[in-house]
């Protein structure tokens, strides 16, 4: 039924779907197989968050356009397109519009001919009951799609379905993984998901909230702060974030948000973006948001880095020393043992924190603290 080369496109877009960085270049390979120039996921409510569905690094220029100049309020191929996948599996731009019309349609002449692509179809399914579809863009040279290749285009409705499935069962998946990292070392952390909404939070999150719901409180699924200046800035926070023009290389650098609170120390609130959840489809995780109460004494910092990392007592004396501001050698004459014992234990440290170098070791102590 497949070719050779769809086959392989095929089997790339599955490895995506376990890794997410992989989609363009496998929406490419997919694209070519069929072929076309550019490829991409495009459900049917998306809210305004496009750019964030897997799509081929040939349609990125046109996405950005398509998304920043709303071309999407009004675009013939949407607006004219999902009714008939409703009747149809696949689409193709004589469907959508006669010659004459394109002459005169704006969009089509002011964004698809700028950016080169003519020729379009459109492979519809359904995940869960949301309707999604693959739009495939042909350049000039490839020419429009036919009706025969249309028919051709269906058996790849039941694949694209389940990849989308998958990565939504990932994307579950990695949030979860997310959280328990957290609670191994007693932070209290909260998902936020792409529309901004609280996705999931952890045991520890959960008892700082209701510990503190003077402060912080979840309304209509949004993290909020009673306090009104507090919450100006929380909001800022996670709308910087969960901002959709951080690319898969970035995250967010934010100063923390301190929540204020009557007669008592601030809450402090900061927030990383997860860039290996951008490209997630269904993700309920864009960002996490670490909350820390500083009256919050619980275990000593060290402890939670033994048992979330599983250090043992030995490595755990020597994290004491280097967090004291002692040099490796320091830290070796000071517990009475050899260097080289002290360089042992300190790789084997790195490699059960997930650091690399000494300076990233005190900066996980530090957010220990």
């Amino acid at each position: 039924m497949f070719s050779e080369q769809q086959e392989r496109a095929i089997d790339a877009c599955y490895a995506a779907v376990a890794t997410p960085e992989l989609w363009p270049e496998a929406l490419d390979e997919l694209a070519s197989s069929l072929g076309a120039t550019a490829a991409m996921f495009y459900p049917k409510d998306f809210n305004q968050d496009l750019i964030r569905i897997p799509s081929s690094t040939r349609n990125n220029r046109l996405l950005e356009e398509y998304v920043g100049g709303q071309w999407y309020e009004n675009d013939y191929r949407a607006m004219r397109g999902w009714p008939l996948l409703s009747k149809q599996k696949v689409i193709i731009e004589h469907d959508l519009a006669t010659d004459d019309e394109r002459r005169k349609l704006p969009d089509y002449n002011d964004l698809y001919l700028k950016w080169g692509f003519p020729g379009y179809a459109a492979i519809g399914f359904s995940v869960d009951g949301a309707s999604w579809c693959l739009p495939l863009l042909r350049a000039k040279k490839e020419g429009f799609f036919t009706r025969e290749e249309a028919v051709s285009l269906s058996a790849l409705s039941p694949h694209l379905r389940r990849m989308v499935k998958l990565s939504s069962q990932f994307g579950l998946s990695r949030g979860r993984s997310s959280l328990e990292a957290f609670d191994r070392t007693g932070q209290a952390a909260v998902l936020i998901s792409p529309n901004r909404q609280v996705g999931q939070m952890n045991a520890k999150a959960e008892a700082l909230l209701e510990r503190n719901t003077e402060a912080l409180f979840v309304r209509k699924g949004y993290l909020c702060a009673h306090h009104p200046r507090s919450n100006n800035a929380l909001q800022v926070l996670i709308a910087s974030a969960t901002s959709r023009r951080l690319s898969n290389a970035e995250s967010v650098e934010a100063l923390p948000v301190y929540v204020a609170r009557l007669d008592r120390h601030p809450i402090v609130v900061e927030a990383a973006s997860l860039p290996s959840l951008v490209r997630t489809m269904s993700s309920t995780a864009q960002a996490v948001l670490l909350l820390t109460d500083p009256e919050d004494r619980g275990k000593p910092k060290l402890d939670h880095l033994a048992a979330g990392f599983g250090l043992t007592p030995a490595e755990v004396k020597l994290c004491k020393e280097l967090e004291s501001g002692a040099s490796l050698f320091e830290a070796a004459d000071a517990l009475g043992i050899v260097r080289e014992t002290a360089r042992h234990r300190l790789k084997s440290i790195f490699a059960k924190t997930d650091t690399h170098r000494q300076s990233e070791l005190m900066l996980l102590l530090s957010r220990l603290s």
